[in-house]
């Protein structure tokens, strides 16, 4: 073997020792960088002429770095932290939807109810004192102020929702570009070098982790080691490519303003499947959005049932004029019709009117006819208001511009309302305790808030009559068809264990993804984190190696030297 190749063998070595070793100090360097994948050095022997030339080998090379990655785990680890963060963003608004309909103290929506209905109860027992009267304003006044809080509270928690969406949008659409920057970057590097760019490529792992922490992607590594990156099935980036996230306002079927995510390539919509956002738009639609419309019929039902009874009674005074709160959008329509603007729409039946002589305090009783069969010609704000001037004696019915159904009593006279079977004095606003339509719309009606004498305690008239403020106290715990056939207590109720028992299963959502996000973080690190010991039997390792070839070189130089003195 000539010496000259002896001091290449040498040489090798030296330079391959020494790389390898610059690669562990690299691995010791980021030890405690995130997302860091660890290198590995594989040498390679070098071929040589052979044993004749009288050279086994050429010595040694560095072949490649290799970076430890395991792309199936890479992939399970991202899925799994789209979870975690869907969890979480969903665990986070159930806890503000719980504070809103329970907060502390006993200013819950719950014993408000209670309170309300518990009014009415004590009033049947004194329906003519005064300060059971007051006490039924009262408690009803809370009760209106805490829906419209509870309603502010569920808007507010949406809009805040929809600005989380956005931000997160906008924080996505940029990572995507840079994805997409580095793909170029990466294949560009790897096609000059014919190595793989790990930092870039480290840097571009930690990138695709923090976009599936926002939406659930897959990716597909490309021959040129670029990455293409989807969204369920849609394309969001490819090569060098982002297609772009935004997110437009829009309105719902509900009226309620909305973040859409959509592509700004091709403006089309974007189906989260798991992530952050997608917990975010679950929690704006499903439990912010579900809860508010949970109490929206709530509300309804306690306006509707609470006013159909009312209506129908008799307060400690009679009208002289009222006007109706309902405003009928086509007075020609059918008191039922559809979007007509009757919201709690009457039946067949009737009512009765009772006008009083306040001179002789004779009562005349006229029955007012519904006919609502859809047979034949049905009742219209029109055709009742007629009914009522042509047969109700000393009395006048006038559909006003806006819709809305007024009774007038001629001077001297007076009248009240009794028996409504049909549900059309409720519709109407007239005679009721609430005016409005669902949490939003919900009030008293100004003319029992200005006297609660008109409060319709009785169905007589008579005094010490509470019968019909025991029908209102019993209301609390009747079954209401349009709440599905259980009554108001139960549905709040219902309502309250529904938001305990989807806070639990979001609560257990986010600890079994976090367990397997864990597991998986710790199985990453198994693959592709540094492992200061290993580290240092490698390091241990090359330094020996160097060394051995730095003594072999010298060996060598020596026997150079003693060929030299022989030729001199």
């Amino acid at each position: 073997m000539a010496l000259n190749s002896a001091l290449g063998i040498g040489r090798t070595a030296l330079s391959a020792y020494q790389a390898a070793l610059s690669v562990v100090g690299q691995n010791i360097a980021n030890a405690g960088t995130p997302g860091y994948s660890r290198a590995s050095a594989r040498l390679a022997a070098v071929s040589g002429p052979g044993l004749n030339a009288g050279q086994l080998g050429g010595g040694v090379r560095l072949d490649s770095v290799r970076r430890n990655v395991n792309e199936s785990l890479n992939a399970r680890l991202r899925l799994a932290g789209s979870d975690q963060q869907s969890a979480l963003a969903q665990r986070s608004s159930l806890s503000r939807v719980e504070g809103i309909f329970d907060p502390l103290g006993g200013d819950n929506l719950g014993s408000l109810l209670s309170e309300f209905f518990g009014a009415f109860s004590d009033l049947q027992n004194t329906p003519e004192n005064p300060a059971s009267r007051g006490i039924v304003v009262n408690t009803a006044t809370a009760l209106v102020q805490r829906v419209g809080d509870i309603r502010e509270q569920l808007i507010g928690l949406r809009k805040d929702l929809n600005v989380d969406i956005e931000d997160a949008v906008i924080q996505a659409d940029a990572i995507a570009t840079k994805i997409a920057d580095l793909n170029v970057q990466i294949s560009a590097t790897e096609a000059a070098t014919g190595g793989p760019a790990a930092a870039l490529r480290d840097e571009r792992d930690r990138l695709l982790t923090s976009l599936s922490e926002f939406f659930s992607i897959t990716v597909k590594e490309q021959p040129s080691g670029a990455v293409n990156v989807f969204i369920g099935n849609a394309s969001l980036v490819q090569f060098g490519e982002s297609f772009g996230l935004y997110t437009s306002t829009e309105v719902n079927a509900d009226g309620l303003n909305v973040a859409v995510v959509r592509f700004k390539k091709d403006n089309g919509p974007v189906n989260p499947t798991s992530g952050g956002v997608k917990g975010l738009i679950e929690a704006r639609d499903t439990h912010a959005g579900g809860q508010l419309a949970r109490l929206d019929t709530l509300a309804a039902a306690v306006i509707g049932e609470v006013n159909r009874i009312h209506a129908g009674g008799k307060g400690l005074k009679d009208f002289t004029s009222v006007t109706g709160l309902t405003a009928v959008i086509d007075p020609t329509l059918a008191l039922s019709a559809l979007d007509n603007g009757v919201d709690f729409p009457p039946q067949t039946g009737s009512f009765f009117i009772d006008v009083k002589d306040t001179a002789t305090g004779q009562i005349i009783r006229t029955q007012i006819h519904i006919d609502l069969d859809g047979i034949g010609a049905d009742s219209t704000l029109n055709s009742v208001a007629a009914d009522i001037s042509a047969n109700v004696p000393n009395i006048t019915a006038t559909v006003l511009a806006d819709g809305r159904l007024q009774l007038s009593a001629a001077s001297g006279y007076s009248f009240s309302f009794a028996d409504d079977t049909s549900g059309a004095l409720g519709a109407l606003g007239i005679n009721t305790f609430f005016g409005g339509k669902d949490a939003l719309t919900i009030k008293l009606n100004p003319t029992v808030v200005s006297d609660p004498s008109y409060i319709a305690a009785g169905k007589s008239g008579l005094a010490g009559d509470g019968s019909n403020a025991t029908a209102l106290a019993s209301l609390a715990d009747t079954a209401v068809a349009g709440l599905g056939g259980v009554s108001l207590n139960a549905y709040y109720n219902a309502t309250m264990a529904n938001i305990a028992v989807s806070s639990s299963g979001a609560q257990s959502a986010l600890d079994a993804s976090g367990i397997v996000f864990d597991s998986l973080t710790a199985q990453r690190e198994a693959v592709s984190g540094v492992n200061l010991d290993e580290e240092a039997v490698a390091m241990i390792s090359y330094q020996r190696a160097y060394q051995g070839a730095a003594e072999y070189m010298r060996v060598v130089d020596e026997m150079l030297q003693v060929l030299l003195g022989l030729v001199r």
